[in-house]
This record gives structure tokens, sequence and C-alpha cells, in this order.
């Protein structure tokens, strides 16, 4: 992967919304997959969305944009401010909070509406807890993930 075709693709993007004098820097992070951190120095409420949907859809636009630009597919993330970084924290935090209510309890505990990303996650987390099981259930956008005690 080109960094600097993605990078320019992220810059120019901004530029054309009109957010190009608020960007401070766009910092690439190799961890599983390539993760393009976009540092901007205002609120960037506007750009993240609610709920992340702008972050989502920008995110989708600018990999069309290198796509076309390199010719290839590429496989990276978009972060704006660390938004993804703290939300992730915080899911984490809180399926920890719900697993040892599950725990103590011996109750099921529902969790909000989340993406199919975000109930990946805590399917995997919650997978090394022997006594707890997780399934995903309901129908887009109200799908959820319920954590239960194992029988």
């Amino acid at each position: 992967m080109d960094t600097d075709i993605v990078k320019n693709c992220i810059k120019s993007f901004i530029e054309h919304m009109g957010f190009g004098d608020f960007l401070d820097s766009i910092d690439m992070h190799q961890g599983m997959a390539k993760r393009f951190c976009i540092r901007m120095n205002n609120d960037a409420n506007m750009l993240i969305g609610e709920r992340g949907n702008n972050l989502v859809a920008m995110e989708h636009l600018i990999k069309k944009m290198v796509k076309k630009e390199s010719l290839e597919e590429e496989n990276f993330s978009l972060d704006i401010n660390d938004y993804r970084v703290k939300k992730l924290e915080d899911l984490k935090q809180d399926v920890k909070s719900a697993a040892h209510e599950v725990r103590l309890y011996k109750k099921p505990v529902p969790l909000r509406p989340m993406s199919s990303f975000e109930r990946r996650i805590i399917h995997m987390l919650l997978a090394e807890y022997p006594d707890i099981t997780t399934e995903s259930i309901g129908d887009e956008p109200e799908r959820r993930v319920v954590i239960k005690p194992l029988p």
C-alpha cells in the first residue's frame, strides 16, 4: 500500500469538505490493519457525525478514491482525533461490567444496539470466558448482543 496516496486522498477530501484549515496531521499506525489517524486542531464532531456515521461514510469514500488512484483495493481504517480508539476502550469497559453482572446475577444482559464490527469485538472479547456465552439478536439497526451465563 502506498501510504502517500492514502494521505493525499485524505487531505484532498478534507480540503474539499472545507476543513483544510483545521487539518493538523495525518498519522499512519500499523497494527493488524493500517489505521490513518487524522488530527484536527478543532472540534471534529461534524466530520465524525452522530455515532461515527460521517466517519464511516468518509472512510468508504476515501477508500474509493484510493482504489481509483492506485487501481488496487486497500485495507485500512480512518480515525479522527482517536475517536474510534476511545470508543473501543469505552466498549471494552462496558462489556467487562456487563460480564461481571452476568456472572454475579446469573441472568442475561442485553447490550445497546451496535454495528456488526462492535458486535464482533464483543463476541471475540468474551470468547475466552468459559462461563459466559454471547448471542446477537434482532434486526438492523436494532441488532444487539446479549451476554448470557452458560447453563
